[in-house]
C-alpha cells in the first residue's frame, strides 16, 4: 500500500513540484529578486513535503497500534501465567494458544486499520495550492496534482 502511494500520488507531485520550480525560474528568474525566486520555489515544494509528512505520520501511527496491541497479548498472556503452571506444559500450551489468537486479532485489526488509513493519507493530499502551473502564485483550491 505504501509503495502504491508512492508511485501513484507522490511521484507525480514530485514532479508537478519540480515542474513549479521551473516555472518559478522562468517567470521570475531573468527579472525578479532572488528572493523572489526562492520564496517560489518553497511555494512549490510544500504540498509534496506535506504529503511526506502525512504519509509518515499515519504509518507511524498504524505501526504504533499494532506495536501496542501486540504488547496487550504479551501483558494478558502473562498475566495468566500462575508459578504452579510452570511445569505444566498444558496449562503452559494452552496460555500459549490464546497468545497467538490475541496476537492473530491484533493483525487482523491492523489490517483492517489500511483502507481507512489509505482514504485518510489520500484526503488529506488535497490543500490549498502553491504552486503547480501557476507558477507559484498562492489562493487556488487545488490538488496537490494541480487538478481542481
Amino acid at each position: 500500500m505504501v509503495d502504491e502511494i508512492e508511485k501513484q500520488k507522490l511521484r507525480p507531485m514530485g514532479r508537478n513540484m519540480h515542474s513549479c520550480i521551473v516555472s518559478c525560474y522562468d517567470k521570475i528568474g531573468k527579472s525578479g529578486r532572488k528572493e523572489q525566486i526562492e520564496q517560489c520555489a518553497q511555494n512549490c515544494q510544500m504540498p509534496y513535503q506535506q504529503a511526506g509528512q502525512v504519509t509518515q505520520q499515519e504509518i507511524g501511527n498504524f505501526q504504533n497500534r499494532l506495536q501496542n496491541g501486540m504488547m496487550q497479548c504479551q501483558n494478558d498472556a502473562q498475566a495468566m501465567v500462575t508459578p504452579d503452571m510452570q511445569g505444566d506444559e498444558k496449562k503452559m500450551r494452552q496460555v500459549e494458544n490464546n497468545l497467538f489468537k490475541c496476537i492473530e486479532g491484533a493483525v487482523g485489526k491492523s489490517k483492517a486499520e489500511l483502507g481507512p488509513m489509505r482514504q485518510r493519507i489520500e484526503s488529506r493530499m488535497v490543500v490549498e495550492s502553491h504552486g503547480g502551473s501557476n507558477g507559484g502564485d498562492a489562493g487556488e483550491k487545488k490538488g496537490w496534482f494541480g487538478r481542481g
